[in-house]
């Protein structure tokens, strides 16, 4: 396997947070992030591609995401189709059947809790639970200990026989959707979440409050942020700023403060933004809060610092040149935060494939090449638990790729 893989030049950059360093001499400091460096890119560069892709998904994968599972490696894909591929990876470790196309024999487990694309897949800290957002416009928990889905969320026209459901009034329409979900980290119980919608709208759900309504919790807003499509939704580690990008091409920044206490006929204003120029696939939070990363279809990895403390007009401190244009049969590239160091994964047009990996500053680390991975990896995540370093990428095939 061809590791394709860089060094980085100049003085490095740290990928741990510093704040979570114990106080010593700035020399002593500057020592140890070389040495957390070093350690990081050799754990990179010893990644190394499993043999084989595996079939987890029917159709086309549109999210992506590992279990927090410290022990054991488990990757769930939602497709194109509204199935979810729950890949149990070494459940058969000991066989050594090459038939990847055998389901029954590689792990995998095929649920179907959705009409449409699963936007969205995202596990509760404790890995008790499994949420996803849908195009169909729910959102469902897969509690792990009695394998059952459950509908937590749905949007509902203004039919009065919804009036006591919590999404009534929510639904605009058939071309109306949940686009993206992100976990209120606010709330450790995993029951607080925010959801974007094709048509610009932002709402935010509580599932702890009393049952007042049926199926319990209830919509705590429900605002109008953009005049389009927002494709992704990210908040800030201080749990006070949120940023949404999608179609406009502009990221913008919010005090989720000021848009819970906004009156339904006042439109809340964003305190920053950053018109990108076309569309925006996705924005994210780094694990720290100090960087804001976005990928957009102007061909552009952008890295914004300290976007959270800005007001008004945002402008990038590290700009990629990224081909991000995927056409209509694959899905868009995100590129994606590891959970705990400062640098991101995501997919390529690169020939060969490959699923690459770059620094908080911009720079690539490591080009993950190899047999198995023979089609674009147009999903990327690192594995969720901060200890473990797998990288993992779905294709528009519904195949998963991994390198550990």
């Amino acid at each position: 396997m061809s590791s394709g893989s860089k060094r980085r030049d100049g003085s490095p950059t740290s990928v741990v947070t510093h704040d979570e360093r114990p106080s010593m001499s700035k020399k002593n400091t500057s020592s140890s992030a070389r040495d957390d460096d070093d350690l990081l890119q050799n754990r990179i560069n010893n990644l190394s591609l499993d043999h084989v892709s595996t079939k987890v998904c029917p159709d086309r994968i549109y999210s992506i995401t590992c279990h927090p599972s410290p022990n054991k490696l488990i990757v769930c894909a939602g497709d194109k189709q509204g199935n979810l591929g729950i890949w149990n990876v070494d459940q058969n470790d000991d066989d050594d059947d090459d038939d990847d196309d055998d389901d029954a024999n590689n792990g995998v487990h095929l649920f179907k809790p959705h009409s449409r694309v699963i936007s969205t897949l995202t596990w509760n800290t404790s890995g008790t639970s499994l949420l996803s957002s849908s195009y169909d416009g729910s959102v469902r928990l897969f509690d792990v200990e009695s394998q059952v889905f459950e509908e937590v969320f749905a949007t509902y026209n203004n039919d009065s026989t919804y009036k006591d459901k919590i999404g009534y009034n929510t639904d605009q329409g058939y071309n109306s959707y949940i686009q993206s979900m992100e976990l209120d980290h606010r709330f450790e119980s995993g029951k607080c979440f925010y959801l974007s919608t094709s048509e610009g709208g932002v709402m935010h759900i509580d599932l702890r409050a009393a049952a007042t309504n049926k199926g319990g919790g209830k919509l705590t807003f429900n605002r109008v942020l953009s005049e389009r499509k927002i494709n992704t939704i990210t908040l800030h580690p201080d749990g006070n700023v949120m940023a949404t990008a999608g179609l406009t091409g502009i990221v913008q920044l919010w005090d989720v403060r000021k848009v819970e206490a906004a009156k339904n006929d006042k439109k809340p204003k964003p305190v920053a933004w950053h018109d990108a120029g076309r569309s925006i696939n996705s924005a994210y939070f780094s694990p720290s809060g100090r960087r804001l990363l976005t990928t957009t279809q102007s061909n552009k990895l952008e890295i914004f610092e300290d976007a959270h403390l800005v007001k008004g007009l945002m402008t990038s401190k590290t700009s990629v040149r990224h081909d991000n244009q995927t056409g209509r049969w694959l899905s868009t590239f995100m590129a994606r935060w590891h959970p705990a160091n400062e640098m991101f994964i995501v997919g390529s047009m690169q020939k060969p494939r490959c699923i690459e990996i770059f620094g908080q500053d911009g720079k690539v680390l490591r080009e993950i090449r190899g047999d198995a991975l023979s089609a674009v990896a147009s999903r990327c995540c690192f594995h969720s638990n901060a200890d473990r370093l797998i990288a993992v990428g779905g294709n528009s095939s519904g195949r998963v790729t991994l390198a550990r």
